[in-house]
């Protein structure tokens, strides 16, 4: 099952990860719901403790609900994590709007703090063994977060996307 939230990381994750099962995809949706991907990605794990459940979060999104991780821990709720690390709200293109950077957040450390297993991907030969270690902690019952280094400049394409509403 898989969680997605955040802005750019979002229209990535619609453009390249496809769903092949029914009810095995969480979208948090429009900007207006940040924040969501790892209580949505804890509430389906807790609900299908089976699957094997991943978030795939913007650094920025992860950061509305972050210490989630530490409720993942507490009740042993193994999910995996995955932070686009791209140093910034991407929704400004021109870098124009103040408090739009927001750095390199050390995600992977505050979350072994935390009682995770973590890891930080700086370069692409490292995301495979990074995310099979996290996959070992899960089956281990740590919940565990992948902190990935990505490109500040790469954004999505503009195609439309056509919602869950509009399928219907």
């Amino acid at each position: 099952m898989l969680a997605v939230d955040g802005q750019e990381i979002l229209n990535f994750g619609r453009q390249s990860i496809p769903s092949f099962l029914p009810g095995h995809r969480i979208n948090s949706g429009t900007f207006g719901t940040m924040g969501v991907g790892l209580p949505y990605a804890i509430g389906a794990k807790v609900a299908r403790p089976d699957k094997q459940v991943v978030c795939l979060h913007g650094d920025g999104s992860i950061g509305f609900n972050f210490m989630e991780l530490d409720t993942a821990v507490r009740h042993r709720i193994p999910v995996i994590t995955v932070v686009s690390l791209n140093g910034g709200w991407t929704s400004d293109p021109q870098k124009l709007k103040p408090g739009r950077d927001l750095g390199l957040t050390r995600f992977h450390d505050m979350a072994t703090a935390l009682g995770c297993h973590a890891s930080l991907v700086e370069h692409p030969d490292q995301i495979r063994p990074a995310l099979e270690a996290a996959k070992k902690a899960t089956l281990d019952g740590l919940p565990a977060l992948v902190n990935v280094v990505t490109d500040p400049d790469a954004q999505a394409t503009t195609a439309k996307f056509t919602t869950f509403y509009e399928a219907a």
